[in-house]
């Protein structure tokens, strides 16, 4: 008997289908039959009911059409919702509903009888709260006080009270300066107002800038201002931070902390170091006898005084710009074009007129070896071979020769050298 691939597949369906086909003949028998005649029985028992109904208003109701009219109108209007609704954020959410209408209408109502004025009370913040600010951000006297002239204190007809709570302002104050920044002069400017506008001193501008005393600076030049006074270093091949603190004076703790170093180890070559409070020793002049020269030659005699006693001060103001250095042989004193210009002591004129740098300036001769000299005047009042007394006005301040702003460069040249003139004012 041969058994064929074909004839095993039919028996394989065959025990397959046959089990299924008993299956659906009971459901269909035993459900779905008795289900259809459910159904009849219902149709006929409502056919019964509604027929006579097709007289009376309520049969259109009831028909097809009405309700395939009023199913097309809801998805009309629903379409027509959808096409003009506008975008409802959450604190609208419900604004318009009936009863958010009513609680708006209560709250509108004018139930204020009357206002009393309250009295705004200075408090300090930081006392009263204990909270102590930052050292260099906040003073421990700023107060804060509420607004004026807004303060009411409202009360209803049961006599409740309604405050309007004040708006405290605290005010803060400046933090110290961090970064370096680059200043450009302006016309007017000296390096003294520049270092006093940025609160470090002369001395930083000029050792920052590779300035001399003697230096010029003009409206468009470009300086480069620390943020404290002292200097930069650059690391060198070698450096540490106890030379560093060495050569420039300091402690060299200070140098860790302000730069914010871990421990002496922290720094590296070609590392830009801030030094707080570094100074740069100057170097050892030599003196010379050429007199439009920054150095001289020639012993000055310790007992050296003119006429005796101290020098006349030169000017009315006292504010010194610049002050007596290696490569800066006088002192520059800050003042305007009102400040008159007065001699020293008695003495005879030896130069009046301009000189190259100096400007307008007056060289008088007081004996004894000792001349002093008034430089960038913007008036001239005595000529050469002028016999002045002390205190005699010989000029006024101005700002001619070398300069940016009003001031006098006034030297005492004892000898034929250049000596520091607060040693003898």
């Amino acid at each position: 008997m041969i058994i064929t691939i074909g004839s095993v597949i039919e028996s394989i369906l065959a025990g397959i289908v046959k089990p299924l086909r008993g299956i659906a003949r009971f459901i269909f028998q035993h459900n779905l039959v008795p289900l259809y005649r459910v159904y009849l029985n219902a149709k006929k028992v409502f056919a019964t009911i509604f027929a006579p109904a097709k007289n009376k208003i309520i049969y259109p109701l009831l028909s097809k059409s009405t309700i395939h009219v009023v199913i097309a109108v809801l998805a009309v209007a629903v379409i027509a919702n959808n096409v003009f609704v506008k975008e409802t954020r959450a604190e609208e959410f419900g604004q318009k509903t009936i009863l958010a209408s009513m609680i708006t209408d209560t709250q509108d109502a004018d139930i204020v009888e009357g206002a009393i004025t309250a009295q705004v009370k200075e408090a300090n913040y930081y006392r009263d709260s204990g909270v102590v600010p930052l050292v260099g951000q906040f003073s421990l006297d700023q107060t804060i006080t509420g607004g004026e002239g807004n303060d009411e204190i409202l009360t209803s007809e049961s006599s409740a009270a309604v405050v309007k709570p004040n708006i405290a302002q605290t005010k803060i104050g400046q933090r110290p300066r961090e970064q370096v920044v680059y200043y450009i002069v302006e016309g007017g400017d000296t390096v003294s107002s520049i270092a006093q506008k940025f609160g470090i001193s002369t001395n930083t501008i000029l050792w920052e800038n590779k300035l001399g005393p003697r230096d010029y600076i003009k409206p468009g030049n470009k300086l480069t201002i620390l943020p404290a006074s002292g200097v930069s270093h650059q690391v060198q091949s070698g450096d540490t931070v106890d030379k560093i603190a060495k050569k420039y004076k300091v402690d060299a703790n200070s140098i860790l902390e302000y730069n914010k170093l871990a421990d002496a180890s922290a720094i590296e070559k070609d590392q830009i170091l801030l030094i707080p409070g570094g100074t740069i020793e100057a170097p050892v002049v030599v003196p010379s006898n050429n007199y439009g020269s920054t150095q001289y030659s020639g012993s000055i005699p310790a007992n050296a005084t003119p006429s005796g006693t101290k020098l006349q001060w030169p000017t009315t103001g006292h504010k010194i710009n610049q002050y007596y250095k290696w490569r800066h042989l006088a002192i520059d004193i800050g003042g305007n074009y009102s400040s008159p210009l007065y001699a020293a002591d008695d003495g005879r004129v030896e130069a009046s007129g301009w000189g190259t740098g100096y400007g307008n300036r007056v060289i008088v001769n007081h004996g004894n070896g000792i001349k002093t000299l008034y430089a960038h005047a913007s008036k001239l009042f005595v000529n050469v071979g002028d016999s002045v007394k002390r205190g005699q006005t010989i000029g006024m301040m101005g700002c001619t020769g070398w300069c940016t702003g009003p001031h006098i460069h006034f030297e005492v040249i004892v000898n034929g050298s250049k000596v520091n003139p607060l040693s003898y004012l």
